[in-house]
């Protein structure tokens, strides 16, 4: 149990350094973009720059996702990448079908999965809204 905690708690920390840099690189780059007075008039780029936020997002969850499914077949929890990565997605979205499911040495490390995605999903979205709040006063009225 202490092995399966010790390696959960590991790879959380490691996704969530993933989200975190994401974040922190986009998220000055977005904003930096943002304050050029050029695009207060441009709804277009405005519109490029939110997909660029909410983009970043998801590459960073995809990545989290392909961690996950990498460990867990590297532990031997699954035969197939196909599976793996599976279980990882319905994990960490914290969706759990049950139509696949861990041996007993490896549920709590796999309740991490779910953990992760609970916390790196809140990032996201205090990210995601933290850029729409700063846009939307370059928006306008409709």
């Amino acid at each position: 149990m202490g092995l399966q905690i010790l390696l959960g708690t590991g790879l959380l920390f490691l996704c969530a350094l993933v989200q975190i840099w994401l974040v922190s690189l986009v998220g000055p780059r977005l904003m930096r973009h943002a304050a050029r007075p050029e695009l207060q008039a441009s709804r277009l780029k405005l519109f490029v720059l939110i997909c660029a936020a909410f983009g970043a997002m998801v590459v960073a969850h995809t990545i989290q996702v392909w961690i996950w499914a990498a460990s867990f077949r590297r532990l031997g929890a699954f035969e197939t990448l196909n599976e793996a990565f599976y279980f990882a997605v319905v994990s960490y979205t914290t969706l759990g079908y049950g139509d696949i499911t861990l041996g007993e040495g490896m549920r709590i490390f796999g309740s991490f999965a779910a953990i992760t995605g609970l916390l790196t999903f809140g990032v996201s979205t205090a990210f995601l809204l933290a850029v729409l709040t700063r846009l939307r006063p370059m928006l306008g009225e409709p």
